[in-house]
């Protein structure tokens, strides 16, 4: 089975990146993900 690609993008800062099939419930960016991780950390 071929492992494609899916050209998403950002909800937060709407920059486009790319995710693996497996990761196509990802929503934000890796910088964006790293902000909000640290927010929730934070809290």
């Amino acid at each position: 089975m071929v492992d494609y690609k899916i050209v998403k993008y950002c909800r937060w800062c709407k920059e486009r990146f790319v995710v693996s099939k497996g990761e196509s419930k990802k929503y934000y960016c890796n910088s964006c993900q790293l902000k909000i991780d640290n927010e929730r950390e934070s809290s």
